[in-house]
């Protein structure tokens, strides 16, 4: 008996749930206008990928990139030291800023909706601004900080292979991207 009571109080209870719920309303643009908080979303990206292949191609000739790699190019011990005395394990590439210490947490890429000068709504996409941080952090003598990043892949001119492309390591990086219509 008193199981039955407790699976029909569980039942009133959600049956109460679903009808005490707000329900979503469209809104019109004045009505947007007028409500507060934070706007845009912030994305933070770690990336582990492997592409076989990157190509252009124009009038039969062509230029790629084969064999790509994505990570956080911590392969062998010494590669990424911690600051510990130890290394960080091979992994994703962590494109955001994370200073936990500090307070810092930039995400990889901000999207916002912003006015220009003259008024008018643009989309605003936002990179980390470490080259400000590491300013600051460099005259405070703390060591720069990095984006712990590596994209590595063969170059090739049609079947030629000209070597070996490796990007890694991100320490000076900041800037805004704004994009609207007319």
């Amino acid at each position: 008996m008193s199981r039955l009571f407790t699976l029909s109080a569980a039942a009133a209870a959600l049956l109460h749930l679903s009808v005490s719920q707000a329900a979503l309303e469209a809104l019109d643009n004045e009505s947007l206008g007028a409500v507060t908080g934070q706007d845009g979303i912030s994305i933070r990206a770690d990336v582990l990928a492997h592409i076989g292949s990157a190509a252009w191609n124009d009038d039969g000739g062509s230029v790629s990139l084969r064999n790509v790699s994505i990570d956080n190019g911590c392969v062998k011990a010494g590669d990424c030291p911690n600051g510990r005395g130890g290394s960080l394990p091979y992994g994703a590439a962590q494109l955001g800023l994370s200073l936990p210490i500090f307070g810092i947490e930039l995400p990889t890429l901000q999207v916002d909706v912003v006015q220009n000068a003259s008024g008018k709504q643009q989309l605003a996409l936002t990179l980390p601004d470490l080259t400000t941080i590491n300013q600051q952090l460099n005259a405070s003598g703390l060591p720069a900080q990095t984006i712990r990043m590596r994209v590595i892949g063969d170059l090739y001119v049609g079947a030629g292979r000209l070597g070996t492309l490796e990007i890694r390591d991100i320490q000076d990086i900041s800037g805004t991207i704004k994009v609207w219509g007319h």
